[in-house]
């Protein structure tokens, strides 16, 4: 029977695939996405306020970016959680069953959505638009660098008629947290942009997203002039800091190296984001 699930759902995936949209304008993609996007909102600071666009793992969202969100706040950064998985139908299963094996929303279709967030970002006049800052753990963290190589390239992901002039307009930095990095991802082969600093957490007993594949991919970059700065933290696992994580021997959570790690958030934050920003 749960075999029988699983072609099921393969299936599903597959035929959902073949029937992806139609490529389109960036408002309708953002109009598409905005609904499936959480606001937090710091309780002091003066508007507009700077933003953190966060985008979850191939399980969907979870306690885990609520968490950042409550950590960007506190820093004073309003924080925006993209689902991109409810903007198309994919429940916790099908996250599971089909994302998390590569059978449907790859990172290149996904990247999309970071320039559908970033221009309801900029859109937003509360948020100021020139300091945004985007993070992303596993799939979220495959997802942005194929975003940063679409935007090398000027060219269009999966999805969207064009990009936009500027795409990455206001960016100051970006986060990766243990990303995967497989031969399908496109910045495994194409260049990523190099005026933006990206900063890469990745884990030592990491047995979904190879830490070792990341700095593969991070050294490459870097001989196109990618500015990445990486770290191999010992001891963790994959998702150790997602205490809400369905049962997985891979994973571990460890409440002590979340807490380090939202304070490690909150400074990269404070870092990226301060003072005036000048135009991308």
């Amino acid at each position: 029977m749960q075999s029988t699930r699983l072609v099921l759902a393969c299936l599903a995936g597959l035929l959902a695939s073949a029937l992806m949209r139609a490529p389109e304008s960036g408002a309708e993609r953002a109009g598409w996405l905005e609904p499936h996007i959480e606001f937090y909102w710091p309780e002091e600071g003066e508007e507009p306020v700077p933003a953190v666009i966060l985008f979850s793992g191939c399980g969907g969202v979870r306690q885990q970016q609520s968490e950042y969100a409550d950590a960007a706040n506190r820093a004073g950064v309003a924080a925006l959680v993209v689902d991109s998985h409810a903007a198309r139908g994919i429940g916790r299963l099908a996250g599971r069953l089909l994302v998390c094996t590569g059978l449907r929303m790859r990172g290149q279709a996904r990247a999309g959505d970071v320039f559908s967030a970033l221009q309801i970002a900029r859109n937003d006049p509360r948020i100021d638009g020139e300091r945004i800052a985007l993070a992303g753990w596993s799939h979220g963290g495959w997802t942005l660098l194929d975003a940063l190589s679409y935007a090398r390239d000027a060219a269009a992901p999966p999805g969207l008629e064009r990009l936009p002039a500027v795409p990455l307009e206001g960016v100051r930095g970006v986060l990766l947290v243990y990303p995967y990095c497989g031969w399908i991802i496109r910045a495994d082969r194409e260049p990523i942009v190099a005026d933006i600093p990206v900063t890469a957490w990745l884990v030592e007993k990491d047995r979904i997203a190879n830490p070792n594949a990341c700095a593969q991919v991070f050294e490459r970059q870097g001989q196109h002039g990618a500015a990445i700065d990486w770290t191999l933290y010992e001891g963790l696992t994959h998702a150790f800091d997602a205490p809400d994580q369905p049962f997985d021997p891979r994973m571990e959570y460890d409440e002590d190296a979340t807490r380090q790690a939202h304070a490690r958030f909150a400074a990269w934050l404070n870092e990226s984001l301060a003072g005036d920003a000048s135009p991308r």
